[in-house]
This record gives C-alpha cells, sequence and structure tokens, in this order.
C-alpha cells in the first residue's frame, strides 16, 4: 500500500530542517538529515513521493535500480525510505516563504512551519503543448503520463526529442500500434540508446521541424493537423482512436520563493547548494545545473543536507 501522508493542520511547528519536495532530491536529504539526528519536515504537495517520475514507463541510468522498473515502483520506494527514515511527512502545498531570518517560515495556505535551516527541492513542471484543441478533447486525450496510454488507443502522438520523450515513444511503440513522433528540431536528438531503436522501427514515424497546428474531433480525436516549421506545409493525419502524449521540457517551480537568487526562473547555488541566502539550499531541477537525472539530484540532496546539519549545530 502506497504511503499516505498526513493532512492534519499543525500551526506554527518548529523544526531543524524543512524540506520542500520529495523526489529523488527531496528524499536524499531527508534521509541524511535524520541520520545526523536533525527533527526533519518533509513538506510535498502530491500523495506520494517521486515528483515527474512517478508518472514515467521506467527507470534509467540510475546506479542500483534495475532498467525497467515503473516510475510509480520508483515512487513506492521513496515512500517507504521516507516512512523509515523517522522525517515527518506532510502532503501540503507550500503558498509563501519566509527565508532570511533566523527562523525560516514556510506557509501552506493558513499554516505556518518554523525551522531553522530549508532545503527547496520543489523540482519543475511539465510544459503543456500549445495548439487549437477542444477542451473535453484535451481533458481527455491529452497526457504527459504515458501509463495512461498502455492499450488505450491504436495510435498515440509523442511530441517532443528528448531523451525522456524517446523513451516513452519506445514504450508505448510496444503497447500500441502505431506511435507518430513529432519534434521541432531537425533531427532525434536524443542518445543512441533510444535514438537507434527508433530510427529501426517499424511502427513509430518521425515528423521533424514539426509542430502540431490543430485537433479536431468530438469525443475523440479524428484529425491532427501537422506543420512543418520550415516550409510551413501542412500534414493532415486521420484517426479513430487516438492519444497525445507531451515531454516538452519543463519550469521550475520557483514562483512562492521570492527571495532566493534566480537564473532564468532556476535557483543559483554553490558547490554546497548553498543559495544567497544562509541556511537556504536549493536541489535538484530547480536549481542552475547542466545535467537534470536521478543520479546528479540524489547528489545535491546528500549535499545540502550534510551541509545544513553543520549549519543548524553550529547554531545550538
Amino acid at each position: 500500500m502506497p504511503v499516505r501522508y498526513l493532512k492534519k493542520k499543525e500551526n506554527k511547528m518548529k523544526y531543524d530542517l524543512i524540506i520542500i519536495g520529495a523526489g529523488p532530491a527531496g528524499v536524499s536529504s531527508a534521509l541524511y538529515a535524520t541520520s545526523r539526528g536533525l527533527k526533519t519536515l518533509v513538506l510535498e504537495q502530491d500523495e506520494n513521493a517521486g515528483g515527474t517520475l512517478k508518472k514515467v514507463s521506467n527507470i534509467t541510468h540510475f546506479t542500483g535500480f534495475m532498467t525497467g522498473e515503473t516510475g510509480s515502483v520508483f515512487s513506492k520506494t521513496l515512500d517507504e525510505q521516507l516512512k523509515q527514515c523517522g522525517a515527518k511527512v506532510l502532503q501540503k502545498k507550500v503558498t509563501a516563504a519566509s527565508l532570511k531570518g533566523e527562523d525560516k517560515e514556510i506557509i501552506c495556505n493558513e499554516e505556518k512551519f518554523l525551522s531553522k535551516a530549508v532545503i527547496i527541492a520543489a523540482g519543475t513542471s511539465q510544459n503543456t503543448p500549445d495548439f487549437e484543441i477542444l477542451e473535453e478533447l484535451k481533458n481527455k486525450h491529452l497526457h504527459n503520463d504515458a501509463r495512461k496510454y498502455y492499450k488505450d488507443y491504436e495510435n498515440v502522438i509523442v511530441i517532443g526529442g528528448s531523451d525522456g520523450a524517446a523513451k516513452e515513444a519506445l514504450f508505448l511503440s510496444q503497447n500500441n500500434k502505431h506511435v507518430d513522433l513529432i519534434i521541432r528540431e531537425e533531427k532525434l536528438g536524443a542518445v543512441p540508446e533510444f535514438s537507434q531503436p527508433i530510427l529501426n522501427s517499424n511502427n513509430i514515424n518521425i515528423h521533424t521541424n514539426s509542430v502540431i497546428s490543430k485537433v479536431s474531433g468530438r469525443k475523440n480525436i479524428e484529425e491532427i493537423k501537422i506543420k512543418n516549421t520550415l516550409t510551413s506545409e501542412e500534414e493532415i493525419l486521420n484517426f479513430n482512436n487516438c492519444g497525445i502524449f507531451y515531454y516538452i521540457g519543463s519550469k521550475p517551480n520557483t514562483e512562492v520563493f521570492k527571495e532566493v537568487e534566480l537564473n532564468k526562473g532556476y535557483i543559483t547555488v554553490d558547490e554546497k547548494m548553498k543559495t544567497n541566502i544562509n541556511g537556504v539550499y536549493a536541489v535538484g531541477d530547480i536549481r542552475v545545473k547542466e545535467v537534470r537525472q536521478i543520479s546528479t539530484a540524489v547528489s545535491d540532496g546528500a549535499l545540502a543536507a550534510i551541509d545544513a546539519s553543520k549549519y543548524i549545530n553550529a547554531k545550538k
């Protein structure tokens, strides 16, 4: 059974450390923080840990975790680690934060939580595609969770050319009759592990230099217009049973963290994950970094928690 995070109100509870987010970076932070005896609170707005990874079809390139395990299994593993490490976990959405004082204040609607240090591990939110589509069709047939398409559709449109999009296109091609992969770039940019099987596939069709301009239909998607970004020519695809999956980049969830220094929306940190504010750290996909992978997120979390422990103990 999945861990059900507590939802009860606790006004002005004081902790050594508050971790915002329970993706790989946040969970890693919690493991290292509790091992050092810190009274730790993890705030996660979703029901389970894992962040965006709980939606992926399978986990790849994470040392010690077998390729092929689903994102949902990975999520349950993180939940269990949080449960065993002793951190308190609450299902709360952070709506505001006051970070510059000696006591850091994290607000979740009408509730306030206090701590000596904060680790921001709030991750990113996926961008949504912009094209003409009825709201009913959008709600029913447009998703960024590949698991929703398992044997649901004969045909699936995949938007995006990244490693993540390519990996999900391969997964969908194994369970659906046909996949059309729509990418803006001139060629598929995914690593060979994913791009080569796609190029060799007999049921994945790649549309390069292309975007979707319009999706039509009543209860189901019946027609999709694809526009070539170089020639402006349009191609029309007709379907009886089709879904659209998207994986087109993301934006950092930094809206409520107004005091930290940002660079193009991402939080700036040093090698110890420190922000410009004493006692405040940022880890995982939300921070400025070149590589956003599970392995780098876990490393971020460890570094931040270890330094946060030193910072907190120095103030006792």
